[in-house]
């Protein structure tokens, strides 16, 4: 009897493989990006690890500080005196532990979001490349657009400006082209002059020609 479900193997993957397509998808520009990464890490590496000197050191004091009056003090036995050094020293591991775990945590979550933030500088940045390098003079489309979250939307509408005023002055050398072939021909000018005037127009056409 044959088996009405789809096989195993042909179930679509959502394991590594979509985490890459993710990370491929927002890295972009892998070298803007993970520069900017390095640069909050190392800036969020060294705040924190100040705060976390003054803020430990503050700490140690006081447990020092309680240990010697744990210590000097007469009323309390050794058991006791040494259930405080032995809290005291809990205290510093637990807040050692919590600062790192705070470090690690910031460079992680501030990482993904520069991540983030530089996708949508990195993304119109990398478009607008490859736009310029298919603009020519047989090319004077604008094919694609900005996301709404994307940055340098003012950078973009002024390159599609450029391609319209381009477009325009085309269209008007068109026009000079089609009276100038209409002059030649009234003068009875034929042959391989106007058939290459003709070609020129037809590729002025093809350059502005929104499909």
């Amino acid at each position: 009897m044959e088996n009405s479900g789809a096989p195993s193997s042909q179930m679509p993957s959502t394991g590594p493989s979509h985490y890459k397509r993710m990370m491929k998808n927002y890295l972009i520009d892998r070298r803007y990006q993970l520069g900017w990464v390095a640069r909050v890490a190392l800036v969020v590496t060294i705040i924190v690890a100040i705060m976390g000197y003054f803020l430990y050191d503050t700490l140690s004091e006081s447990i020092e500080m309680m240990a010697i009056q744990a210590m000097e003090a007469a009323a309390l036995t050794e058991d006791a005196q040494a259930a405080i050094i032995s809290h005291g020293q809990k205290d510093k591991f637990i807040t050692g532990v919590v600062l790192a775990a705070t470090l690690i945590g910031l460079v992680v979550v501030l990482s993904v979001l520069t991540i983030v933030v530089t996708h949508k500088v990195a993304g119109p940045v990398y478009k607008l490349k490859r736009l310029l390098g298919s603009v020519d003079g047989t090319h004077l489309q604008l094919w694609e657009k900005l996301r709404k979250g994307d940055e340098l939307h003012d950078v973009f509408e002024e390159f599609a400006a450029m391609l319209r005023r381009l477009r325009e002055a085309r269209h008007l050398d068109i026009q000079r082209l089609e009276s100038i072939i209409a002059s030649l021909e009234q003068r009875g000018v034929t042959g391989e002059a106007i058939e290459s005037l003709r070609k020129m127009g037809d590729d002025y056409r093809d350059s502005i020609r929104m499909e």
